[in-house]
């Protein structure tokens, strides 16, 4: 069943086709959080609050922390900077403040390689400057570097040096920070010029063979000793105070030029053969030093020997002599006539003939010779007589 309605029944139940306009002083405008001011009121809350929690800074183990406030580093009193220890700290936001975190126990490594610049490095500056004409020269003079050694050579050389923050207050306030500039640029700078001028002054003391060969570690030690902690290097640095300590400078890379490469060859096949023929040499020494100590010890083996065999005979005629005075105290008169005899006896074996003379007569008398007898004298002086 279908329900009609009349014409003015429809115009009462009609919806308005207008909208309300509300306007700001309209109660019946929106309210709550989704307001924009509102909005915006919480977003620069949050924006506050992200840049006051922005302050805190973790500080590692092994690191201390220094604070930059409006370009003056904050003291601790007496005017000495303060250090921030390992740890959870808090700062002024930035712009107001600026953290530095230095590391102490880190180990910086630098390498110097202010005179062994690579060629490739340079090859396009070289084409262009021998193309307008230039001096090549002048310009190996300045883009291949060298030093010069104590007797007139020229060497290329790179050395690393490692070291410590010791002073990070000397290490922030010592050289001066260029705006733009990578960070530490002009510390790096200046700690490479300084090492680059200790190794020139200890090149320039040294021959070419101690650079290259026997006086390479000795070099290495005038650089800087890690026995004597203010040597070297070391000097200059703490006269500027930059607040840095080394640790240890290696010589990285010493070589010759590549132009005189031949010439070096030479003196190295040179110097092999040297030393091949002086290890000859000592082998040679050593075989016959070890022959002569042969001889030498047998020498005297013979002779110690020979003496101790005259020992032994000078002690038996020792006590043969200590044996015969014992007697001869007792009675002197028959061991002197026995002494007499064995020595006539001893005399007489090697005699051939016997002449006697008799004094004031002109007869001889010849005997045969007394091998077998015992010449016995009648008295100290008498005359000989047989038996």
């Amino acid at each position: 069943m279908t329900q009609t309605y009349s014409e003015e029944e429809l115009r009462k139940t009609s919806m308005p086709l207008e909208l309300p306009i509300l306007s700001d002083d309209d109660p019946g405008r929106p309210q709550g959080w989704l307001s924009a001011q509102r909005v915006l009121v919480y977003f620069v809350l949050g924006v506050i609050v992200v840049w006051l929690l922005s302050g805190f800074y973790q500080v590692g183990v092994g690191d201390v922390a220094v604070v930059e406030r409006l370009g003056q580093y904050i003291t601790a009193g007496q005017g000495h900077t303060r250090i921030f220890e390992p740890g959870l700290n808090y700062h002024l936001p930035w712009p107001i403040d600026k953290v530095y975190i230095i590391p102490l126990r880190h180990e910086h490594l630098l390498e110097v390689t202010d005179f062994d610049t690579s060629p490739a490095s340079y090859l396009a500056i070289k084409k262009l400057w021998l193309r307008e004409g230039r001096s090549l020269r002048v310009f190996d003079a300045i883009f291949d570097p060298y030093v010069i050694t104590g007797d007139k050579n020229v060497l290329h050389v790179r050395i690393a040096l490692q070291y410590r923050i010791d002073n990070p207050v000397n290490y922030l306030t010592s050289v001066y920070q260029a705006p733009g500039a990578p960070p530490g640029a002009g510390r790096i700078n200046l700690i490479r010029a300084l090492a680059a001028h200790v190794l020139i002054r200890k090149i320039a003391s040294s021959t070419v063979d101690q650079a290259l060969y026997s006086g390479k570690a000795k070099l290495e030690r005038r650089l800087y000793s890690g026995t004597r902690p203010n040597s070297g290097m070391q000097v200059p640095m703490n006269q500027l105070g930059l607040g840095i300590q080394l640790k240890k400078v290696l010589l990285e890379y010493v070589h010759w030029p590549a132009a005189v490469d031949s010439a070096f060859n030479q003196v190295l096949i040179a110097r092999q053969k040297a030393a091949t023929e002086v290890q000859n040499a000592l082998q040679l020494a050593n075989h016959d030093t070890t022959l002569a100590q042969g001889q030498a010890q047998a020498i005297i083996n013979k002779a110690e020997s020979h003496a101790n065999r005259m020992v032994q005979k000078a002690t038996g005629q020792m006590q043969e002599f200590s044996a015969i005075y014992a007697q001869y105290r007792k009675n002197p008169r028959v061991i002197s006539l026995k002494l007499l005899s064995d020595a006539l006896g001893h005399v007489m074996r090697s005699v051939a003939r016997v002449f006697i003379v008799q004094p004031n007569q002109r007869l001889v008398l010849t005997l045969p010779a007394p091998h077998r007898r015992i010449i016995v004298p009648t008295s100290p002086l008498g005359t000989a007589g047989s038996r």
